[in-house]
């Protein structure tokens, strides 16, 4: 393949999944000696320091992630419009330190140990979450009763087609079709001339 292809499709033409790969950052020093990996993909929640730019030396947790843009958008990290509305700004994944990881999936987490996460069971969720969750707005809608629907009737009046007669059917029709291909061709001028002579 041309290398103008293969750059191609690793920069403009990139699919999101490509994309997503490119969003990594590199991990703290203390990080990397407890992980063994230099770099991780970055996801919502977990809390980074920038190193370069207007905002270097500021820490926050990531708020929004921008596949399309290569970039993330950090807590306090914001700008001011000129009507007074304040808006993110989004900052290069590469020019931003991993301090802490959001350890919530459990893929991830199991990735990071360097085991298999299909293999590992996943840890039970705390108690707390669970309840906190019955009690949320959607669970707690009050059931209607539901009116019974009367069930259609279905009529039984027509038998139904055996295979054989079905067969039968088919059978005319194809021979219906082949006397219609029997039918004389047409003949062109010439032809017509030769058959009068």
């Amino acid at each position: 393949m041309k290398p103008t292809k293969v750059r191609n499709y690793q920069i403009y033409r990139a699919t999101m999944a490509t994309r997503s790969k490119q969003l990594g950052s590199p991990l703290s020093k203390d990080l990397q000696k407890k992980y063994g990996k230099r770099s991780m993909r970055v996801i919502l929640g977990d809390t980074v320091k920038v190193m370069r730019g207007e905002y270097r030396g500021v820490d926050g947790k990531i708020s929004k992630v921008s596949i399309a843009d290569n970039s993330v958008a950090i807590e306090g990290v914001k700008k001011e419009k000129s009507k007074g509305e304040k808006f993110d700004v989004l900052i290069r994944s590469t020019n931003v330190v991993i301090t802490n990881l959001n350890l919530d999936d459990h893929w991830r987490k199991t990735k990071l140990e360097g085991k298999k996460p299909k293999t590992t069971p996943k840890e039970a969720k705390p108690e707390s979450l669970k309840e906190a969750k019955l009690e949320s707005p959607k669970e707690a809608k009050l059931e209607l009763p539901k009116k019974d629907k009367p069930k259609k009737e279905v009529k039984k009046d027509e038998p139904k087609e055996t295979p054989k007669e079905e067969t039968k059917k088919i059978s005319k029709k194809s021979v219906k079709s082949n006397t219609k291909s029997k039918t004389k061709p047409k003949l062109n001028q010439n032809q017509l001339k030769r058959k009068k002579e």
